[in-house]
């Protein structure tokens, strides 16, 4: 992400385009993050520092994001593992709609 940054820095043209390029990329990395925690949590505990992050801006940045975080966080518990692992995806499904990617 760091590397993007400084990439578009140097650019001179107007508007706010590049912004736009940045906000895009960061959502893709965060939808990715969701998308890759769905398709682990019957293998593994998905709740790392980066999961938590990526779901807090889920929350603060995608229209429906605390419904859809509650609904995320909902299927993690869920015991049996094969149900886990398709009620999260279905959840990341959501996300990504709702994300309007």
């Amino acid at each position: 992400m760091a590397e993007r940054k400084d990439q578009l820095r140097n650019v001179a043209f107007g508007g706010n385009w590049s912004e736009e390029i940045l906000i895009v990329d960061e959502l893709r990395q965060v939808l990715a993050l969701v998308e890759k925690a769905a398709s682990d949590c019957a293998d593994r505990d998905v709740e790392t520092e980066e999961f938590l992050a990526a779901m807090l801006y889920v929350r603060k940045n995608i229209e429906k994001g605390p419904m859809l975080t509650g609904a995320f966080f909902k299927a993690l518990r869920i015991e049996n593992q094969s149900l886990r692992r398709a009620e999260a995806l279905r959840v990341a499904k959501m996300i990504r709609g709702w994300a309007g990617l």
